[in-house]
């Protein structure tokens, strides 16, 4: 087995070697601009589709977390109150 000066020298002594080298190098490099090209693009196009769907969705997601806040708060007021110990205010449930 070689070592990797050992391929380094051959390589870049031997014509057809450096040749083939080369040219392997160069196309993994397109191929890695190829990939890095397809993957922005496809960043680009989840992104849009996320932005679009909270969007769509916006007035939904304000109303539900609205509603989430309100039944924690009503949950956290149940849990408090005992029969006979309302004094009077606003019930956030109601």
């Amino acid at each position: 087995m070689k070592t990797d000066e050992e391929l380094a020298e051959f390589i870049t002594k031997n014509p057809l070697a450096w040749r083939i080298w080369m040219t392997g190098y160069a196309s993994g490099l397109a191929q890695g601009h190829l990939d890095e090209r397809a993957t922005t693009d496809q960043l680009a196009d989840l992104t849009a589709r996320r932005i679009m769907t909270l969007q769509d969705g916006e007035e939904h997601i304000r109303k539900t977390t609205r509603n989430t806040i309100a039944m924690g708060e009503a949950i956290k007021a149940r849990t408090n109150t005992t029969v006979g110990t309302y004094q009077g205010g606003p019930i956030p449930w109601d």
